[in-house]
């Protein structure tokens, strides 16, 4: 679990100074954190804006790099587009990470203290593309669509290690992937969310027919409501089902990322064949371009449903601060802090809300 021990983040360089009925083009901030893992990290992020088809959904373009003091660098590109009045929708992600993780079991339980340390070098290039062309005139809540990924992965288990996990063999390669993806929403606002639901359900099949080293799928079904309280506040709710069929590499089993599900761990912290978080958030804007949550994270996982049932949940109440990068798209960077099963506190940094 990463253990932030000091952070500054949220600075806004440009696009800020703006007229309220101006179009934003841009926005800047830097990165600055520093954690035992990966010593000083450093960086920087740029989001741009382009105006939307008519009366559709602003277009964007994120682009963050960042590194660290141990030589490890993460770079990411990810245009989200909504064209034709956002009859066709969708983002594209282009990453590099050259990163320090741990594996710390395909469990439920893990120990902290007992993980094996490993160097991961990926390079990612992965998308959604969803359309309601063909149906808008029955419904404009649902939509349909093409979800694919490839991504040729390395992981070096070179520390020394003393601990009773055995390291996993066979990690290595490409791991490419096409499926489909389906969703059903009311949701009032792509970034802020107040009213509405969102239902997807989406499968992904890895399979050597598409040069992929690896044969398994992943299913998701996500779930999300949205409700307006009182005092201009609002309640976000969310549950994630993931199920892994297949012998999937360890980074690629189900769990949380700890970063939009079950805030503030490791990526794959917990892991396992399925997982099922949950998750309650009370959101409220405050002055100026301040924000806050306070929010309930829990989430399990399993070698399989029956399993997965009888573990313990895990749990992280936590709060956080959001500043906003884009007034007129209610888009904020957001810093949360939470509470691992009331031991261990966990900091997470990123753009958009958790779900």
């Amino acid at each position: 679990m990463e253990k932030v021990v000091f952070f500054v983040i949220f600075l806004i360089l440009a696009g800020l100074c703006q007229a309220e009925k101006s179009f934003q083009r841009y926005s800047a901030l830097p990165i600055l954190a520093y954690s035992e893992e990966t010593e000083l990290q450093y960086g920087a992020m740029l989001l741009l804006f382009a105006k939307p088809w008519e009366n559709g959904t602003t277009n964007e373009l994120d682009i963050a790099a960042y590194g660290s003091t141990k030589g490890q660098f993460k770079f990411t590109m990810v245009p989200y587009f909504f064209l034709f009045n956002d009859n066709i929708t969708g983002w594209l992600s282009l990453d590099y990470i050259n990163w320090v993780s741990y594996y710390y079991g395909s469990t439920n339980d893990p120990d902290i203290d007992n993980g094996i340390r490993f160097d991961k070098e990926s390079f990612v290039f992965a998308g959604l593309i969803q359309s309601k062309l063909g149906i808008s005139q029955i419904t404009d809540k649902l939509k349909y669509g093409l979800a694919f990924n490839f991504d040729h992965n390395n992981l070096d288990f070179n520390s020394e290690y003393k601990g009773d996990l055995s390291t996993p063999q066979g990690q290595n390669g490409w791991r490419n992937a096409l499926g489909y993806h389906l969703s059903l929403s009311s949701y009032d606002n792509e970034n802020w969310a107040r009213h509405g639901y969102r239902l997807q359900w989406e499968q992904l099949f890895y399979n050597k027919a598409f040069g992929s080293n690896f044969n398994f799928n992943k299913q998701e079904l996500d779930l999300r409501a949205y409700s307006e309280l009182f005092w201009g506040t609002s309640m976000a709710y969310a549950l994630l089902w993931q199920r892994i069929d297949g012998n999937a590499p360890i980074d690629y089993m189900a769990g949380p990322d700890g970063i939009k599900r079950f805030r503030g761990v490791e990526d794959k912290f917990f892991r396992g064949n399925q997982s099922l978080i949950m998750q309650m958030e009370l959101r409220k804007k405050l002055i100026w371009r301040l924000a806050g949550t306070i929010f309930f994270d829990a989430g399990k996982v399993g070698g399989y449903f029956s399993d997965m049932w009888r573990n313990k949940w895990h749990q992280a109440p936590g709060f956080g601060g959001q500043f906003a990068l884009n007034m007129q798209e209610s888009l904020y960077a957001r810093g949360d802090i939470s509470w691992i099963d009331y031991k261990q506190l966990g900091i997470t940094v990123y753009i958009r809300s958790a779900f």
